[in-house]
């Protein structure tokens, strides 16, 4: 292991109007903590965030062959901000995770909440060259090949009444993401609607399925976490090169809604009769013949548009930045997790 010997240029991008204001100084103590370490160590910081989601992107794609790595501060939303402008090229990502939900950074055991913590374990893996390749999820409209939609999502892709809780969370005024998603999941549980869908999947063994769904809950996950804390796929590899298809298999009724939201929180849903749990390849979603028609899709929290769509992983797809220690770490978890998919089968 050596250490750089060159100087870099770390873009970061903000969130100033997030959380309620909190977003401005959480980014400004990020930047400035960046660039006071960064110095010594040979680094400069250029500061990237535009005046909103599509001007910082724009900002950052213009600058990919000049700079040697993205940071963003914040929460999911900026994560997919992160992984949009640096997918399937060479620029790692760096992630302060100080936002409402942080679910794709508990997926990976990094810090949350610690600024300090989260830059010095950046710093460190700028140092010593520290990456690891994660896959990533890609969706696209598939009626006229990715004009509509033709976004990649960390997280998941919620596609029903997920996507109506966090719809629903986006706009409470609640102070707190986890009691945002708990009241919108509450509420969402006690109103439980029949969506339709035609489904084309093909399995992580390589099998073709065609069939119509008619039903209350349809995501497709890349990570585990969900809704500041919901383990709503406990299985998901983030290096297996497959995404995961969770569904209800029928109409559940208030009070097995709520039983189902209470088990997810601890990954224990996936084994209740009423919950269907694949791991997949591809997938391509279109509306179906019955069953009302499925609220607007989110990836990672963000709104991406309606169906059709076609969705697959992209095999290692990002580079995160993480310092050596923890990527040993998160490597021989991923080993350990592909271990046991063997024994299993």
């Amino acid at each position: 292991m050596t250490l750089i010997d060159r100087r870099h240029v770390i873009a970061v991008v903000t969130n100033p109007s997030s959380d309620n204001g909190k977003g401005r100084s959480s980014g400004r103590e990020a930047v400035e903590r960046l660039r006071d370490r960064g110095v010594g160590l040979g680094f400069s910081v250029a500061d990237l965030t535009g005046t909103n989601r599509e001007h910082s992107l724009s900002n950052i794609r213009g600058a990919l062959d000049r700079i040697d790595a993205l940071v963003v501060v914040g929460g999911d939303g900026m994560v997919s901000l992160g992984v949009n402008a640096v997918a399937d090229c060479d620029v790692p990502l760096g992630i302060v995770a100080c936002g409402s939900g942080n679910d794709f950074a508990r997926s990976l055991g990094l810090p949350i909440g610690r600024i300090r913590t989260s830059t010095e374990s950046i710093l460190a893996a700028l140092t010593y060259d520290s990456s690891i390749g994660l896959d990533l999820g890609h969706v696209r409209s598939s009626d006229d090949d990715g004009v509509r939609i033709n976004t990649f999502f960390a997280g998941m892709l919620n596609c029903s009444i997920d996507a109506a809780i966090n719809d629903r969370a986006n706009h409470s005024r609640l102070p707190f993401g986890m009691l945002r998603y708990l009241e919108a999941g509450i509420w969402e549980a006690s109103h439980v609607r029949d969506y339709g869908y035609h489904v084309d999947v093909r399995t992580d063994l390589g099998t073709d399925i065609s069939f119509d769904l008619v039903t209350p809950l349809i995501a497709i996950a890349n990570a585990r976490y969900i809704g500041s804390g919901i383990e709503a796929s406990p299985d998901s590899d983030l290096s297996d090169g497959l995404l995961e298809m969770i569904w209800a298999k029928w109409h559940p009724g208030s009070l097995q809604a709520l039983s189902i939201l209470s088990k997810a929180y601890f990954g224990r849903h996936t084994t209740a009769p009423l919950i269907g749990y694949q791991r997949i390849r591809d997938i391509t979603l279109a509306f179906g013949a019955y069953g009302e028609e499925p609220p607007v899709l989110m990836a990672d929290g963000e709104k991406i548009g309606r169906l059709p769509v076609h969705v697959e992983a992209h095999h290692k797809a990002l580079r995160l930045l993480v310092p050596p220690r923890i990527g040993g770490r998160l490597r021989e978890r991923q080993r350990h997790a592909r271990n046991e998919t063997l024994d299993i089968r």
